[in-house]
């Protein structure tokens, strides 16, 4: 058990109040059983206000997803009902905090098509990008 290869089953990625990820594509190495992501919101805001998380799921699902998302169903549940389509996400954090979250990778296919995304609403336009599993 190498050091590398721990450090391909996970990955940094943050965001501020710009409202965009700091990366706008993720590598999964399908060799990973399990795949963290650590999210660290580097802005100010509060979550109540401008949080950030990040949502993974399979590219085809995305307008199925967004179209769930309902500023009334709260900061604790990501504004997301609870969806077979969502494949992991993180809490919803503010500025200065971070969180992780981690993720059966045996469940992803080289095949298939996956992207990350912000579920706070309106933010999802701005703040996207892909996932590739080599």
């Amino acid at each position: 058990f190498s050091f590398n290869l721990y450090a391909a089953c996970s990955t940094d990625i943050s965001s501020s109040d710009m409202l965009k990820f700091d990366k706008t594509k993720l590598t999964i190495d399908s060799s990973c059983a399990s795949f963290t992501i650590n999210f660290k919101h580097k802005g100010e805001m509060s979550a109540k206000t401008s949080g950030h998380n990040v949502v993974i799921l399979e590219s085809k699902n995305f307008d199925k997803v967004k179209s769930k998302i309902d500023i009334n169903l709260g900061e604790d549940s990501g504004y997301l009902p609870d969806m077979l389509e969502v494949i992991a996400k993180t809490e919803i954090i503010g500025g200065g905090s971070q969180t992780s979250v981690t993720m059966d990778a045996t469940k992803l296919s080289k095949n298939a098509k996956y992207m990350f995304f912000c579920s706070f609403p309106g933010h999802y336009g701005a703040m996207k990008g892909s996932i590739e599993v080599l």
